[in-house]
């Protein structure tokens, strides 16, 4: 890795030839943003990326004509550039075109702060259709024209982080569902609901209507989606720094029971086992991410 200003950037490590350019942004850029990515394809074929599920919101804002996304494979060839892509906590990979010259910011969001950034809960955004514009609304068309290819990642970074800034009004969660979702996050998705119901005051009953009426998902579906997450960026960490999967290692870290536990709950979301998933995608993914998911912060 190369250190340039307050970002990273990632030569390729598959090929002489860097295939694509990555730069994060600092931390706490905006409220509610886990983490912001810029990212640029320099010489990648054409050809399918799996967008994965996690515990996190995306939401990306092209630096082209848009990001081509769709559920599945089949819907791919149909599916129109967005502008702005917006995606709810959807159980399944999505299929996203990519192509050299393919350029975009794509942020983490905390699902408790989709709210206060969009003015509508996390449970109502899209997981088969991803266009972000109707909730983005004209600031967000705004942005996206402000944006090009050629605009530098500081500048690019800093426009996305006011555009958030100005459209966030605070409206925080119950403060059971934010205590809930805390401890989920510290424990990696490990720990017991009902364990987590008695902690905040509620029956597991009444935190699951909770968790539907906002994020759209039960505590026990974000608390898999935690682990996952956990696995596969434990798995993308080993991949880079020794080029072996590690699944052994990744399974035991993510509060699997085994290796066999971790495979299944993979296939799930991704459609793939881990080592088919680490050939298909290595070359598209990062470690630069942090390894847990993060608590409630407004």
């Amino acid at each position: 890795m190369t250190r340039t200003g307050p970002l990273w950037q990632r030569r390729s490590m598959d090929e002489p030839e860097r295939a694509w350019e990555f730069a994060a942004a600092p931390a706490r850029t905006a409220p509610g943003v886990v983490s912001m990515t810029g990212y640029r394809a320099l010489a990648v074929p054409e050809s399918v990326h799996l967008g994965l599920p996690s515990a996190s919101v995306t939401f990306i804002v092209g630096l082209d004509e848009g990001v081509r996304a769709a559920p599945d494979a089949a819907s791919l060839p149909a599916a129109r550039p967005a502008p702005l892509l917006l995606g709810g906590l959807h159980l399944h990979a999505s299929h996203v075109h990519q192509r050299t010259g393919h350029a975009g910011i794509q942020l983490a969001l905390h699902p408790l702060a989709v709210r206060s950034l969009f003015g509508v809960p996390c449970a109502e955004l899209g997981v088969d259709d991803y266009d972000g514009l109707p909730l983005a609304g004209p600031a967000g068309r705004a942005l996206y024209e402000r944006l090009d290819p050629a605009t530098p990642w500081e500048d690019a970074f800093a426009l996305v982080a006011a555009h958030l800034r100005d459209r966030y009004r605070p409206h925080g969660p119950r403060p059971e569902l934010a205590g809930a979702w805390h401890l989920l996050a510290a424990s990696g998705g490990r720990a017991r609901i009902g364990d987590v119901a008695d902690r905040v005051g509620l029956t597991p009953r009444h935190l699951g209507t909770l968790f539907h009426r906002e994020v759209g998902r039960s505590p026990k579906t974000v608390a898999a989606l935690m682990r996952f997450d956990h696995a596969r960026r434990r798995i993308t960490r080993s991949l880079h720094r020794t080029g072996r999967t590690d699944l052994a290692g990744a399974a035991a870290a993510a509060g699997y029971t085994d290796q066999a536990h971790l495979s299944r709950a993979f296939t799930r979301f991704t459609g793939l086992p881990p080592a088919a998933w680490a050939a298909r995608e290595f070359r598209n993914v990062q470690d630069d991410t942090p390894s847990r998911p993060p608590a409630w912060e407004p």
